[in-house]
């Protein structure tokens, strides 16, 4: 009976690299369940020739469940792992905010950054030096608890907002008014802009979006992001799956193509769709977008 291990490393190294690509989930199976692949790993990491590391590691999950990858927040092994990260989803409350540290100052090279903690139990502003020295070019976040108030010009200096196109505010629902949000307007290449749709802050969100699409002059994209409900469900969907819904009235008022309202079935699958170069929330807003503005031209 053939095996993995009787097969060309070429071959065995595509197989991995599409199983590695199509989910973190996948790759957390294939670090944990394969001898060959932990052997191959660690035989070409000896050598250095890092052909597959790079790929296994690329995106790093720290979910409450033990299924994603990797298991907890390791030292030991960040320092020899963590320079091949790119993608990073931290919602393990579990987790302590010097975890978080500890992970964001292990991988310095991080372009995709999701951090969805309960402030409550982790205060963000203990992590917020290490974070602000990275260069992401998205990043969703609680704003106002990672500086525990209003978003200000100050804070749109910091070196983590200089290459930073695509933001996603996880919540408005501390903010009174478009001051609480308007250091945006000096985020040098913010190009999409999502915030949540919440019925209890919406006239806040209305606020927020009016400015923005005046002061924010690179602004292509604004999503309102929501769950899907059982309403928009259907059985054909499955996780990660985004769908258009309909702009509340206040907002639908406001009459600008780039305004979009988008629900997906699952936070983690659609984010994990998008660290893998899919089908997420900011490519759907973008082909509706797209969509709408050459039909006007027409």
């Amino acid at each position: 009976m053939t095996t993995a291990a009787d097969l060309p490393f070429e071959l065995v190294q595509e197989i991995l690299k599409f199983s590695a690509w199509s989910s973190s989930k996948q790759a957390a199976i294939l670090a944990r369940v394969s001898h060959h692949t932990h052997t191959l790993c660690l035989t070409f990491y000896s050598l250095h020739h890092p052909r597959i590391e790079p790929i296994l590691f690329r995106t790093l999950v720290y979910w409450d469940e033990e299924i994603y990858w990797p298991r907890q927040v390791d030292q030991h092994w960040l320092k020899l792992r963590g320079r091949h990260a790119r993608n990073l989803l931290f919602c393990d409350n579990d987790a302590s905010s010097l975890d978080v540290a500890l992970v964001l100052e292990s991988c310095p090279d991080l372009i995709n950054i999701a951090i969805w903690l309960d402030s409550s139990q982790i205060h963000y502003p203990s992590f917020l030096e290490p974070l602000a020295q990275l260069r992401p070019r998205q990043l969703s976040i609680d704003l106002h608890s990672l500086f525990t108030g209003p978003f200000e010009e100050k804070h749109a200096r910091l070196p983590m907002f200089l290459h930073l196109t695509h933001l996603e505010v996880m919540s408005t629902l501390d903010f009174e008014d478009w001051s609480y949000m308007e250091g945006i307007k000096h985020l040098p290449k913010l190009t999409h802009l999502s915030l949540p749709r919440d019925r209890d802050s919406i006239t806040v969100t209305a606020l927020i979006i009016q400015n923005a699409l005046t002061h924010c002059s690179r602004l292509a994209i604004i999503v309102l992001f929501s769950e899907a409900s059982s309403s928009t469900k259907n059985g054909n969907d499955t996780g990660g799956v985004v769908v258009e819904t309909s702009l509340p009235p206040t907002i639908q008022d406001i009459g600008d193509p780039r305004i979009v309202s988008l629900a997906c079935h699952g936070f983690l699958e659609e984010w994990s769709v998008g660290s893998q170069g899919g089908r997420d929330m900011w490519t759907v807003a973008e082909e509706i977008v797209e969509k709408r503005t050459s039909t006007r031209k027409v």
